[in-house]
Formats: C-alpha cells, structure tokens, sequence
C-alpha cells in the first residue's frame, strides 16, 4: 500500500463509529438549554420502544419539532415520570481502548469520548438528525463557504478562567495539526490556520482554502471540542463542560464531578464514573451486581435474555441511534481491484439472515449504505438480495477461491457476523478466515486497516451527506475501501462546497448511487444502540451514540 495513503496528515475522523464514528445530521438547531429529547424510565419489563427542508448555516436556539426525528433513544414510560431528583452518582460501564490518554485532539477508544461530552463543550455536536450548537451562540459561513463567523457564549473554565475566542482559535488551529492531531487533522485539512482570526473576545472568523458549505455539519459537529489555549488534555484537563475531571486512571475509569457554575444549566447529578469495562457480558453483569448504573452497550443476545427484569430498563436506539454494520473491501488492492470480486462478495451475502440472527430483531436490514431512516437516504434504491449462483460464478472468474477477514468486537455483533459470513462465502466456493483481534487493539495500527482487503466495520449511523463527504472520496483520511476517483471525487466537491443544503442533498442521492454500483462497503444491517440501566436512572441523551448525562437523573 501507498505509504501516502496512511499518512498521519491525511487520517480523518474517527470517533464512535468504527470506535470513533459519530452522527451527524442535516437540521441545524440549537438550544439555550440543551434541547436534547432525554429517555423517559421505563416501567420494568426489560423492553422499550424506539423513538428536507432548507436550513441557513446560523442554528438558532429553538426547540425540536415534535414532528421532527427524535435523536435520543427511548424507553416506554407507564406513568409520567417524576420530577427530577437532583445530587448521586452514576457509574457506566464503557469498552475502552489501552491507548487512551483524554487527549480530544489524539482520542482513542469509546470512554475517553464519553467523558469528552462532559468536560468539554463543542462549538457544536450531532444528535441523531440535527446539528445543535453548544458553546458557539452562531456559526455563519459567508456567501461562499470560504469564510465562517463563530460567535461564542459567555462561559467560564473549570479553573475560572474566561472562555474567549483565543482559546477557540487555538482548538482550531491544533485540530489542523497533523503532529498533535493525527487522527483528525486531515478533516480539518481545509482550514487555513494561519490566517485565523479573532475580531473581539468572542469572536472567530475561520478562512477555508476551499469552499466547503458542509463545514458546520461534517466538521464543526464531528469534533470541535474546545480546550484552554496551549491545553493538549490530559489526566487534568478542564473544559467548560457541565462536569469538572477529578480523576482519571487510563483505560480504567474516568470520575468526574459536578460543575457547579456551569454556563448553561448545571448537572442534576454530583458525580459521573465511566468504568471501562471492555467485554458487553460483563458490562451487563456489573449492572446486574450493582456495580453501575448503566451499561453502556449489550449485545442483542442479552437485551432479549432480561425481557422481563423489572430491575433494568433497557434503552433502544431505533434508526436515528443505530450502528450500520458492515464489512469493507478494499478497491484498490486485490482481489477487490476486480469489479466482479466485489459484486460476488455483495450477492454472497445473506444480510437477512445476519440481521435476524445478529441482531435477534433488534435491528434493520441494510442495503451498502449509510443513513437508513435520517434525510437524505436513497431509499429508492433496489434492496439487493442474493444470489449464490452468480456470486460463485464472479468469484470464479475473479479467481477468488480464498479470503482472509481482519475483524474484532469492537461493538457487539461484529465477531458473529464474520463467523457467519464464513459459512455464506463457504457456499459460494470461498474459503474465508478470520484474523480476530483484540477490541482495544484493533484502531491502534491503522496502516493495517488500510492495507488489508477485507474487514468488519461499523459505523454510527448519520445522515449520507456526512458520511459520505466524511468518510470517502481519494482525500478522506478514514476510507477504509478507498472509493474515490475523479468523477467521484468531483461530486463529492459539488456537494461540499453548496452552501444550499437542499442542492448538496441531491448531489448526494447520485453520491450513493455511485457507491451502490461500485464501492466495496457492504452495510448488511443497522444495529440499534442497546443500552441498559436501573430503573430510577432517567434524562438520558445520547449524541454519536455516546450518552450523556448532563440532564440524567438518579431516583435513590
């Protein structure tokens, strides 16, 4: 492989979805008080029920309509839920990476991002279908997208300390940095640092090399965690988050207290653990022992398995909080170079048999591409089915007898779903092995990902146009199937520099079918997010399928 193609520079975004992935929306809206649509507690029982037009770039801070996408997931209520209760902690269970070192613009692993949501602030973040602002009070490209305007809130440090545009311009500049911010930068590849500038305290005018209408929605609200000026993070970090880090022991747990000057409204809770907790059965365990109050991430296996336990209330995702599961095939390199390979891997595969035994019904069937019931998905197109036959016979003409699949637990289901492609590839003629590793391990070489022909992936599910000018086209750091090209490269510009988001989204309808007809992603299902907790444990959020706590609630 192409040492460029790897390149620190040019590695972009990971965060929850493939371990790092997120989601993202199209609906800009924002919120004086954080208008996420917390999960009302369920009842006992184990079960709950799953939850276009033209937005300027300004989000203004307005409710949700009710008619609109929830972006939390929910859980079914029998009564109206009480007030409130404010004060006690709450300790979650989360898988975790060996590498992480609470570094936002280094991250790794699915708890440091979780504590990331709660010390920090962004100048804006996702949540299911919209895009809401946070610590900025507006961000406004100019008539061409080359030049954003972002206006802070008044807000303090943990330490005290005055939030002012420096500090913002800094974060800027360093996600740009491909030495301190080798995972990001290459999202950030566009922004001309430089020449970044700060008119008054609270002010940031942001110049671009290259028009980019979709720089709010694809960057901004991936990852714009503000840090102090000259602040990498770290075991002492501070943010102007709702809740102050006491402690932090890497790869163990992260203990977190309550902010109480918090710019907007402070937590209800005094203190907030994420216990990392690698393995999805000992995670539930450790609800079910008292050892948490929520865990984060159970397999569809247990979620069925506790129907019926009026001690854990489960929490389903539905499609604006799911994972698009898959598996990519490299492009580029053999045998997936071969058109016919890729087509026999696609007609090979039974995703409802993956979905039904996966997934055990908590989940959707996929069709190769992301964003299954938010905006903008094309939904028009045909649902490819299988086909055995033809599937052996293009990998026969591929000469494709053998496989190997890089794959790892990284989010429940993920190892199942290769054990079972290897029985559907077994009877289209190819021999498939799995090279299995260890979840923490399997984002910390990323010239293997790049390199490899054939690997599971999962992906938070957001809307394609965010996904799609995120994650592919030849400039894309994290491209894990290396579909790009220059009449795909040269849509994809189209849509990045339209600052008319309902023009982007038609470029975008072409953008997925283009990568129905020729790229090696294969999304065979949408797993939903399932979490549980205690049953006192209410005001939930979750945004990049990460949950956040600021508005939770614990009964005692």
């Amino acid at each position: 492989m192409n040492d460029e193609r790897w390149s620190r520079r040019r590695l972009l975004k990971l965060t929850a979805g493939s371990m790092f992935a997120l989601a993202v929306a199209p609906v800009l809206i924002g919120c004086t008080e954080d208008d996420d649509d917390p999960a009302p507690a369920a009842s006992g029982s184990g079960q709950a029920s799953s939850g276009g037009t033209t937005a300027t770039a300004t989000a203004t801070r307005t409710a949700t309509d009710a008619a609109a996408a929830t972006a939390t997931p929910t859980a079914t209520a029998a009564a109206a839920a009480p007030a409130p209760a404010s004060g006690g902690r709450v300790r979650v269970a989360n898988g975790g990476s060996a590498t992480a070192t609470f570094n936002p613009f280094n991250a790794a692993g699915s708890a440091d991002y979780a504590g990331f949501f709660h010390v920090f602030d962004s100048l804006a973040r996702l949540g299911g279908s919209e895009v809401r602002l946070e610590v900025a009070e507006s961000i406004e490209p100019n008539a061409d997208g080359t030049e954003w305007t972002i206006v802070l809130h008044e807000a303090d440090f943990h330490d005290g300390r005055p939030l002012t545009s420096a500090d913002a311009a800094y974060t800027l500049r360093t996600y740009t940095d491909p030495e301190v911010a080798p995972v990001i930068s290459g999202g950030f590849s566009m922004v001309d640092a430089a020449n970044i500038s700060t008119p008054d305290a609270r002010t940031v005018v942001v110049p671009l090399t290259i028009p980019r209408g979709d720089f709010l929605d694809a960057e901004l609200a991936i990852s714009s965690f503000v840090l102090p000026e000259g602040s990498i993070g770290g075991p002492e970090a501070i943010g102007t988050g709702p809740f102050k880090l006491d402690a932090y022991e890497a790869s163990s747990s992260i203990r977190m207290v309550r902010n109480e000057d918090y710019w907007d409204t402070p937590p209800l809770l005094d203190e907030l653990e994420i216990v990392v907790v690698n393995d999805p059965t000992a995670r539930l365990n450790a609800l079910k022992g008292g050892e948490v109050e929520f865990a984060r991430g159970i397999t569809p296996a247990a979620a069925r398995a506790e129907d019926g336990n009026d001690d854990i209330v489960l929490h389903r995702g539905g499609a604006a909080n799911s994972q698009a599961m898959g598996f990519a095939a490299n492009i580029t390199i053999p045998p997936f170079d071969n058109p016919d390979a890729v087509r026999a891997l696609k007609l090979a595969i039974d995703r409802q048999s993956l979905v039904d035994t996966v997934l055990l019904g908590f989940g959707q069937l996929g069709n190769d591409l992301v964003g299954k019931g938010l905006p903008g998905y094309a939904d028009a197109i045909p649902q490819t089915e299988r086909d055995v036959q033809q599937a052996r016979a293009l990998f026969e003409r591929a000469g494709v007898t053998e496989l190997t699949m890089l794959t790892g637990e990284t989010t429940a289901g993920t190892v199942a779903a290769a054990e079972l492609l290897v029985q559907q590839l077994a009877e289209a003629g190819v021999t498939l092995t799995l090279d299995e590793l260890p979840a923490d391990q399997y984002y910390s070489d990323f010239a293997r990902l790049f390199s490899t022909p054939l690997q599971s992936c999962w992906w938070v599910n957001r809307p394609a146009d965010v996904h799609l000018t995120s994650f592919t086209g030849s400039s894309a750091g994290f491209n894990l199937t290396g579909i790009g090209g220059a009449e795909y490269d040269a849509m994809l510009a189209s849509a990045q520099v339209s600052v008319d988001r309902d023009e982007r989204r038609a470029v975008i309808q072409q953008l997925q079918q283009y990568s129905f007809d020729h790229d090696g992603m294969v999304i065979w299902g949408y797993r939903e997010d399932l979490n549980a907790s205690v049953p006192g444990l209410t005001g939930v959020s979750f945004t990049q399928s990460s949950p956040r706590f600021h508005r939770a609630s614990l009964e005692a």
